[in-house]
């Protein structure tokens, strides 16, 4: 079971990294979002699997070039 930091972070996280690759300004709501239910740099690093995984899910299923920037996500992390 996870606690709902944790599912926030990552609710949170993966549109955020989804939204950089497509090319949107995704500025700092997601980080102040992700604050506010007691996220951290720790629970990022712990929750980072599942992030990329999913954030590389989206990206595959919306654009055929999504492959290459799941890749280069997936590679810079």
């Amino acid at each position: 079971m996870t606690t709902q930091a944790v599912r926030e972070t990552e609710a949170e996280a993966v549109p955020f990294i989804v939204g950089q690759a497509v090319g949107l300004e995704m500025g700092n709501a997601s980080s102040d979002y992700i604050q506010m239910y007691a996220g951290n740099a720790t629970l990022l690093a712990e929750s980072l699997e599942v992030i990329q995984r999913t954030a590389s899910t989206i990206l595959r299923a919306i654009r055929p070039e999504g492959e290459a920037a799941a890749e280069q996500f997936a590679a810079a992390s």
